[in-house]
């Protein structure tokens, strides 16, 4: 061999460091082939072990066991190389739940055309699937034991001066499922959120928030969305309001005691309607076979377009029959 390599030196009138200059140049010609031609785009069949995450309610959250996923796909040389080289390590891809179709008992089914959308974290976003080799990919998902529980916010709020809440806390989902064994699941009554903290508000605000995790339970979704409408308000204060009786016994005549109240009113800023206007207050005369003191609630019948809260002062009037 060295022999051949000699004549073929002498052949090229190589000599001293000529021939390593000459090596240098064969190997730098094969490694621009080798580059140019892992570059070019080919069409080949690819293969990978698949684990299906989802929340099929009353399912594991895993499929039990890896699914082998074929498909005619067009890569570059590299994407190739790197499939041809990597591990046999499985790949987890997240499928919703709503993708999947029971057929029976543990086994559960994708449609090779709902496949195609999460083709991305199966083969890589480099690769593009042409056709996937069957029209459904069969996974299998074990029961567990599960409860589904309402979700309580946990929140720690302040607002600016003269801003207050429209409405609730909201939260969605307002239920989960949780996932554990059946002796703990029988004594959950609700989860809870982590605590929302928010200070200074003065408008809408929104975001997402981790549930509290319990020790060997596992829930359907681990975060919760939460929103609230917050608006500026002015008080308003309405005094002498006469309380009009309703539900009385026909024949007599019962007035309230005191015969007036009075409100405060926080309303939404800008105005959308007079505040001193279309504003009465009623007692029932049926609460009075549910009051142990004698007297019944007050609540406003009708009240201004955008009062967001008010307070009644009294709460509670005294019934009396009208004297002639």
């Amino acid at each position: 061999m060295r022999s051949f390599l000699h004549r073929i030196f002498k052949l090229l009138n190589l000599g001293g460091r000529g021939w390593v200059v000459f090596l240098l140049a064969l190997l730098l010609s094969f490694s621009t082939w080798i580059i140019h031609k892992l570059s070019l785009d080919y069409s080949v069949y690819l293969k990978v072990d698949v684990v299906a995450d989802s929340n099929i309610e009353g399912r594991s959250k895993y499929s039990t066991s890896s699914t082998e996923v074929m498909a005619k796909c067009r890569t570059s040389g590299w994407q190739i190389l790197y499939h041809e080289l990597r591990d046999d390590s499985e790949v987890r891809v997240q499928i919703p739940s709503s993708v999947f179709h029971h057929e029976e008992d543990e086994r559960y089914y994708v449609t090779s055309d709902k496949l195609h959308e999460y083709a991305d974290q199966i083969f890589g976003s480099s690769v593009s699937v042409e056709y996937f080799v069957t029209d459904k990919v069969y996974f299998k998902f074990q029961k567990e034991v599960y409860k589904r529980v309402p979700v309580k916010a946990v929140s720690s709020l302040s607002f600016e001066d003269q801003y207050i809440p429209v409405n609730q806390l909201e939260i969605v989902p307002d239920t989960v499922t949780v996932y554990g064994d059946q002796m703990h699941l029988d004594a959950l009554e609700f989860v809870t959120t982590a605590t929302i903290k928010q200070s200074d508000i003065n408008g809408y605000f929104t975001g997402m928030i981790p549930l509290t995790p319990i020790n060997g339970m596992r829930f359907s979704v681990d975060e919760i969305h939460y929103k609230m409408d917050v608006s500026r308000y002015l008080e308003v204060t309405r005094k002498n309001i006469p309380v009009v009786m309703e539900g009385a016994p026909a024949g007599k005549e019962y007035v309230a005691d005191p015969p007036t109240v009075d409100l405060v009113l926080k309303v939404r800023f800008p105005l959308k309607a007079d505040p001193n206007k279309d504003i009465s207050v009623v007692a029932d005369y049926a609460d009075l076979d549910y009051s142990l003191s004698g007297l019944v609630n007050v609540r406003p019948l009708s009240l201004p377009l955008g009062v967001i809260k008010y307070e009644i002062n009294p709460v509670a009037v005294r019934i009396k029959e009208r004297r002639r």
